[in-house]
């Protein structure tokens, strides 16, 4: 088993072989250069270094090429390393075909390269994309790429079809659009107190001397309980109720803008109140809820304490 000539097909295919106690042997560049009369060609270098990644890379390369297995690959290989280091420690070179030798100086390890070695690197392949490829087809076909042209009585079925879907989308868009902001622009409506009458007390007028003061004190009772009975008080009503607190604060958001007075109060997790306050009669307060019922559209329309 020739491991040199190996040495030497590892390192021209990876530019670089790691051999176990020698070194790692790596294949440089050197540029061109001027040497003031002339310009220099770039060439190529074999330096060996005593660092080097230890795999079984290249013993796994002689083993596929020689049919066994990596163990013995690797066996042999270790002892080429050592009695290379004997050789070497003895004066003598190690040649490497057609790339260079290795020699010992003053106890160090080191490579020279073959004058006449010359490396020329593999070319990078081309690949052709896609529109090349098809470029390429066309110029070899003779058929005409062009669809033939569409009869002229012909109707694109498809697209009146994706036509009238988007107008009866953009209508319905419209029209919720629509009612959404004539629900939420529209001012509160007032509400209108009707006049109640009051009662006239009459006194009787029935001159009876022993009950006189009675019967004024019985006036006076009753003129202080119709007095009672008209007097405005403000009522908390509720107008909404969402499960979310979003929901909730966007709906007095917009009722504010719209110049109403409401606020939100949270019953608990999942119950958010929109309330307004109403002044009116204790008498009057079913025909505002009834009132209120119409106009905010929520039925559940209830006084809070």
């Amino acid at each position: 088993m020739d491991i040199a000539k190996y040495i030497g097909l590892y390192l021209l295919k990876n530019q670089y072989c790691y051999v176990h106690g020698l070194g790692n042997l790596e294949l440089r560049k050197i540029r061109a250069s001027h040497d003031g009369t002339a310009l220099q060609a770039p060439s190529w270098e074999v330096i060996l270094s005593p660092g080097g990644s230890i795999d079984d890379s290249f013993a796994n390369f002689i083993a596929t090429n020689e049919q066994i297995s990596i163990s013995k690959a690797a066996n042999t290989l270790r002892e080429y390393s050592t009695q290379a280091r004997k050789d070497l420690a003895e004066g003598k070179e190690i040649y490497i075909p057609n790339i260079g030798k290795l020699i010992e100086t003053a106890g160090k390890i080191s490579f020279v390269t073959d004058e006449k070695f010359a490396f020329t690197p593999p070319g990078i392949p081309v690949v052709k994309n896609s529109k090349q490829l098809e470029e390429q087809n066309s110029r070899l076909s003779h058929k005409p790429s062009y669809p033939p042209p569409a009869s002229a009585d012909s109707i694109n079925w498809r697209m009146v079809i994706l036509v009238a879907v988007f107008i009866i989308i953009l209508g319905g868009g419209g029209f919720f659009a629509y009612k959404y902001m004539s629900e939420n622009s529209a001012p509160q409506p007032a509400v209108v107190e009707t006049p109640v009458v009051q009662d006239t007390v009459v006194p009787d007028m029935t001159p009876v001397i022993d009950t006189m003061e009675a019967q004024i004190d019985t006036v006076d009772s009753a003129a202080a309980m119709v007095t009672d009975s008209t007097l405005e008080n403000d009522f908390r009503i509720i107008i909404g109720n969402y499960h979310t607190r979003e929901r909730a604060e966007k709906r007095v958001s917009t009722l504010t803008i719209n110049g109403n007075k409401v606020e939100m109060v949270e019953q608990d997790s999942t119950n958010y109140l929109v309330v307004t306050t109403i002044s009116c009669r204790i008498m009057d307060t079913t025909r505002v809820k009834d009132s209120l019922r119409l106009w905010f559209g929520f039925k559940g329309v209830a006084i809070i304490q």
